[in-house]
């Protein structure tokens, strides 16, 4: 992660200093906003054959600004939600008996460099009809894992599922992006968009070490160890899933895939100052 965000520093700085700004003219448009939604895939121990999801559970809304030729500057801020099952898991794998789950309902809040592959013109109106790009950053994620235990819905984190582990609500993640913008009109984009986060936290689904040695009630110890809600399909897998046993893969973060359709109109030119700026040459009589 740290070496991750080390060469995304540099790789920006190499952009910015190689890069001439633009010369702002009075009939552009250099900020956009973004409204859009799509599927999320979550990585992690309960999702162990990483398969993508197909679900629709992502909205964003972010607002962007052209900065040099090829760079622009983005904040978004996005509403998902994670799922993970060992239901999934392959037939008779140790996670298929371990049998845990969880979902997330999420807040993330991220800025973004994105690099543009096309120089930009320097008229919005004139502007490719196709541009690829990609982009670094950083961002904070909520997340509060929880699940259901005969119809009843449990949040994990204050139940300590896993021995002398307390998480917190929100981690850092650091979004890397690659997407391509399809000019519709003079003033609108559709977007496509695969997101990936890395974060800092094993703890996106509540899994990642041990069980505890004990339990202060038999509901925690039901929510940990679930092996027994479903028959012995691995013996060996049944008779591991022990207290102090492991529970876990901590060798690594959990992270997430977004997969989004944006559409994005352009802003007129004073539209912070509540001016009717921006108008296309063309159409100023």
């Amino acid at each position: 992660m740290r070496i991750a965000i080390f060469f995304s520093l540099l790789f920006i700085g190499h952009l910015v200093c190689g890069q001439n700004f633009l010369s702002w003219k009075f009939n552009d448009r250099y900020f956009s906003l973004s409204a859009g939604t799509g599927s999320v895939t979550y990585f992690g121990d309960l999702n162990p054959q990483h398969k993508i999801s197909g679900r629709v559970k992502l909205s964003t809304l972010g607002i962007e600004a052209r900065l040099l030729n090829h760079v622009s500057a983005r904040i978004e801020g996005a509403y998902y939600t994670l799922q993970g099952s060992d239901s999934r898991a392959a037939d008779g794998s140790f996670e298929q008996q371990r049998n845990l789950s969880f979902t997330s309902r999420n807040l993330e809040g991220n800025f973004q460099v994105l690099y543009y592959l096309k120089e930009y013109t320097g008229d919005y109106y004139s502007r490719w009809d196709w541009d690829p790009y990609i982009g670094v950053g950083v961002g904070i994620t909520t997340y509060n894992p929880y699940t259901e235990l005969l119809g009843k819905k449990y949040l994990l984190r204050p139940l300590a599922t896993e021995p002398d582990k307390e998480y917190g609500k929100t981690t850092l993640v650091m979004p890397i992006t690659a997407g391509i913008k399809f000019r519709v009109n003079d003033f609108a984009n559709l977007i496509f968009e695969l997101g990936f986060r890395y974060s800092t936290t094993d703890y996106l689904d509540d899994v990642s070490t041990t069980f505890p040695e004990t339990y202060p009630n038999f509901t925690i110890e039901q929510l940990s160890n679930r092996r027994d809600e479903i028959k012995v399909v691995n013996q060996d897998a049944y008779d591991a899933l022990v207290n102090g046993a492991q529970r876990g893969d901590n060798s690594s973060k959990d992270s997430y895939l977004f997969i989004g359709l944006k559409a994005e109109i352009f802003l007129p030119k004073n539209f912070l100052s509540g001016g009717n700026g921006g108008l296309k040459k063309s159409s100023v009589k």
